[in-house]
């Protein structure tokens, strides 16, 4: 959004020079929820959807959007085409979005193969394994499988890179989605309101 209103947004005022503070955000999401338990609601504006936010910081009728972590950068190549200084990126994280691979529970094969590539993911972030193409395997050329088991799951490690790898490319906070090494607590998902 505007610079002096992101700065507005990110310090919680809404007095004096934010008085005309304007926050789009979309119905339903946890930004609006938040923004509900702290701002008053004659500086919120709440669309149907998150998809509506862009559109209405370009045409002026809100001074701040909220995004989903996970979009930032696509919204930023968005916003990067207009040099004149109007739009700026915040830095503070409001939310926290959990982030999960969820499977259909009909197929329990393919939920052991997605568990499975997840896990080789995580054991290469530990051990310190990365992204090497001398080392993948290409398996789109007539594979038949008689067991899940004759898949090299470190094949997702080994051509896409490691779990670290893979946040690395959309952020480089990952706050609650680090390894955990064994010092940290589990973060609890809220339930209700």
């Amino acid at each position: 959004g505007n610079e002096a209103h992101v700065q507005c947004a990110e310090e919680r005022k809404r007095h004096d020079e934010c008085s005309d503070l304007l926050i789009c955000t979309g119905r339903g999401s946890t930004h609006h929820a938040f923004l509900a338990r702290t701002f008053p609601f004659d500086h919120i504006k709440v669309l149907p959807s998150t998809n509506d936010v862009s559109d209405m910081l370009f045409n002026q009728s809100c001074n701040v959007g909220t995004y989903d972590k996970s979009v930032i950068p696509s919204v930023e190549s968005l916003f990067n085409g207009i040099d004149d200084g109007t739009y700026a990126l915040g830095h503070k994280m409001m939310t926290k979005e959990p982030l999960a691979i969820v499977t259909r529970n009909t197929d329990q094969e393919f939920s052991d193969i997605i568990n499975w590539v997840v896990q080789a993911l995580y054991f290469g972030e530990e051990q310190g394994l990365t992204k090497n193409e001398t080392l993948c395997q290409n398996y789109t050329n007539n594979l038949t499988l008689h067991d899940v088991s004759e898949l090299n799951f470190m094949n997702a490690v080994f051509c896409v890179g490691n779990y670290g790898e893979l946040f690395d490319d959309w952020t480089n906070d990952r706050g609650m989605n680090q390894i955990n090494n064994g010092t940290g607590m589990l973060y609890a998902i809220p339930l209700g309101d």
